[in-house]
């Protein structure tokens, strides 16, 4: 989930003619899923390669069978269709999404963590209290609390005091247990004569419909950060908004390592960087050096590489992504201290400052590094081996917590 610093654009003056939108237009709260029409898929898989519909239905079942589980999903998703985009890989090393499900709830077998760092306000305060950068919230919205605290808003009123202030802004609002960056909004300012707030890309909002989907949508609360302008050699490229790096780290009987890493690029319209929104790209990353190897967008029979941003028009191929060593670094920092989660995945910022943490995902997603690398989660014999010892330490922690139970 990114941020972005002012507007996608030109200012737009306060006389200007700006829609009203109502927050739940505005906001999304639902990501939708596509079916998958397995004839209408074949068809064009056919049409696209220029094999029969047998044969293609036979290469699925083998790899739907094999280890990585693929389902006709993952298979036209993947782009598995196509043995040029796997060249220097085995298909066969590619995991699904149930697989990587599968794989990380055995991976990261200390369940009691998953809902704590969930959480975005545990995993900040979690994070800051070791040293690692993070975004500081300026407000925390929980209606159903009582208490009182510095950034602690308990009341309708009360936020649309704090929204109705320019001086806080830009903000960045996000719910406080959320994923894909549904829920997020980006607010450049506010309309306090007109009891508004205003979207980056221009729009209005009243401030009581976005209270309202607030409310309606997540009643675990909700967060908002200053927003954090991006490095300025990112910015040249994708403008005010934040491009983060996906670094998967992997802690194993070696300590932390780095496992895979991509960087995800937003595109206009979109404020977030999220792969899964029209357009965005995403970019392979020399985990040495920091330089982007290839870019695409888009997936399965849309994929396509691409040589330059779309906005920037500023090629993409050989760039050093700024700050990666201190990027690389804050990951390894922080997969040593959340010790009990051994696979996580980090999206960090590069900003004029340095790196800073914008997520951390405790159930990583391995689809975008396998898309970035064009190779399989399961092509790395490094992998396999933490597959391995972390089945050991979850029967050995297992054995430990019985232990403990039979001495009551």
């Amino acid at each position: 989930m990114t941020q972005i610093a002012a507007h996608d654009g030109a200012t737009l003056s306060r006389s200007a003619e700006i829609s009203i939108t109502p927050m739940p237009a505005s906001m999304e709260v639902v990501r939708r899923q596509d079916d998958v029409p397995v004839l209408a898929v074949l068809k064009d898989i056919s049409a696209a390669t220029g094999k029969p519909p047998l044969e293609i239905m036979s290469d699925f079942a083998q790899l739907a069978f094999g280890p990585g589980s693929i389902s006709i999903r993952d298979y036209m998703r993947l782009r598995l269709f196509d043995h040029d985009f796997y060249a220097d890989s085995d298909r066969k090393s590619v995991i699904g999404q149930r697989r990587n499900r599968d794989l990380i709830v055995k991976i990261n077998y200390r369940h009691d963590w998953h809902a704590v760092l969930e959480n975005k306000i545990v995993m900040n305060s979690y994070l800051a209290a070791y040293g690692l950068p993070t975004i500081p919230f300026k407000a925390i919205y929980a209606p159903e609390l009582t208490g009182r605290a510095d950034k602690l808003l308990t009341s309708r009123e009360g936020l649309r005091r704090f929204l109705l202030q320019p001086e806080i802004y830009p903000l960045f609002g996000k719910p406080a247990e959320g994923f894909q960056s549904l829920g997020s909004i980006s607010l450049i300012g506010c309309i306090p004569e007109d009891e508004q707030v205003e979207k980056s890309g221009g729009e209005r909002v009243a401030i009581d419909d976005f209270i309202q989907s607030i409310e309606a949508h997540f009643s675990a609360g909700y967060v908002f950060q200053s927003t954090v302008a991006p490095h300025p050699a990112l910015e040249a490229i994708v403008g005010a908004r934040l491009a983060t790096a996906r670094i998967v780290t992997m802690r194993g009987e070696a300590g932390a390592e780095i496992f895979r890493a991509c960087l995800k690029l937003p595109v206009s319209p979109n404020t977030a960087d999220n792969y899964w929104r029209p357009g965005n790209l995403l970019a392979e990353v020399s985990i040495p050096t920091g330089e982007i190897q290839r870019a695409v967008t888009g997936t399965g029979l849309t994929l396509k590489t691409v040589a330059a941003h779309p906005d920037s028009g500023i090629a993409l191929q050989g760039r050093i992504v700024p700050n990666w060593e201190a990027m690389k670094a804050v990951a390894l920092e922080g997969a040593r201290a959340m010790r009990h989660v051994p696979l996580i995945g980090w999206d960090i910022a590069s900003t004029a400052e340095g790196a800073v943490i914008v997520e951390m995902n405790v159930t990583p997603d391995l689809f975008l590094n396998q898309i970035a690398d064009r190779r399989g989660a399961l092509a790395d014999k490094a992998f396999i081996s933490f597959m391995d010892f972390q089945k050991q330490e979850a029967e050995a922690y297992t054995n430990r917590r019985r232990a403990e139970v039979n001495r009551l």
